[in-house]
């Protein structure tokens, strides 16, 4: 256990999960106040339900919610949130977490923990090593690990629930990828992160609001960070498949294989086709490092629900 207490901002993004919160911060404060002084920032990702709820939540000083203008999604409202962190907060750490209940704050004092026994600047995760949901979402999670690693050569196997030293605040606003997905973005920019073990916990109050469509959706979010890797990957995969298709055909094994002329044009077509398009993604992908970025820390403010600021 920490025998120095640390100054903590917990960021939690919320989406109409307003009845969530107040279980939530009695195990906060059950688990985190014995290691670490800390304060509570909301980012209500443009809510228009449980706002009776909203209300109670926000005569707790301890707890400032930020109200968005619009629905941004779960990334970017972490984005935001660590944006108005760096501007208007002074802490040690950040501690990410959902708001649902799932991310358990026993395992925050887990990270709180191993990172007192590192100096350098390092975020460190929460490795999701037992899951709650259904089976079928369990396949799917499993199923986008796989891709990911395939397509990027990179493994994933944590989320958003982490705790960030805040000398890192500067880097991860300036990182544009972060809008797509925290996670991914900070195995994409090649910052020092530590995975600590953990056991996901189930729901609070009602119902996941991640179904499979929006599973896929974030998995797209995570692998489109590293898209010139993944073009890079399947231009090599292309090329492979057509030397196999044109290695059949020069060897003379076509007959012995009994397949028609016509099939192998065809496949010949096809191999060709995956090369030219795979090429030409890659060259608009490495083109597209001319424009300028859009640093999160530069546009933050404009999502921000007018007076909230």
């Amino acid at each position: 256990m920490p025998t120095n207490k640390q100054t903590i901002c917990i960021l939690i993004p919320v989406f109409e999960d307003f009845e969530c919160l107040p279980i939530l911060e009695e195990k906060i404060k059950q688990h985190l106040s014995p290691v670490a002084d800390y304060s509570i920032l909301v980012i209500d990702d443009g809510s228009f339900k449980g706002l009776d709820n909203k209300l109670g939540i926000e005569k707790d000083k301890r707890i400032k919610i930020l109200t968005l203008s619009q629905n941004v999604g779960h990334q970017r409202s972490i984005t935001i949130g660590l944006c108005y962190i760096r501007e208007h907060y002074d802490c040690d750490q950040i501690l990410i977490m959902d708001g649902d209940g799932e991310d358990n704050p026993a395992d925050a004092v887990k990270l709180i923990s191993e990172s007192e026994k590192h100096s350098d600047p390092t975020i460190f995760f929460a490795r999701r090593d037992t899951r709650s949901e259904p089976i079928s979402f369990k396949f799917g999670y499993l199923l986008y690990r796989v891709l990911f690693r395939i397509l990027t050569g990179k493994n994933i196997k944590f989320g958003n629930f982490s705790l960030v030293p805040n000398e890192l605040l500067d880097r991860l606003t300036g990182i544009q990828e972060i809008w797509n997905h925290y996670a991914a973005s900070i195995v994409f920019a090649k910052i020092p992160y530590i995975e600590v073990p953990s056991s996901r916990s189930g729901r609070i109050h009602g119902r996941p609001k991640m179904n499979f469509v929006s599973l896929i959706l974030h998995g797209l979010c995570a692998i489109s960070i590293f898209h010139q890797t993944v073009f890079l990957r399947l231009l090599i995969g292309s090329f492979m498949l057509l030397f196999i298709i044109l290695a059949i055909v020069f060897t003379n094994n076509v007959a012995s294989l009994n397949i028609d002329n016509t099939y192998l044009v065809l496949c010949v077509l096809f191999g060709l086709f995956l090369v030219l398009f795979n090429f030409t993604a890659i060259i608009f992908s490495l083109k597209s490092r001319n424009k300028a970025p859009c640093i999160p820390r530069q546009f933050w403010e404009h999502f921000i629900k007018k007076g909230d600021q």
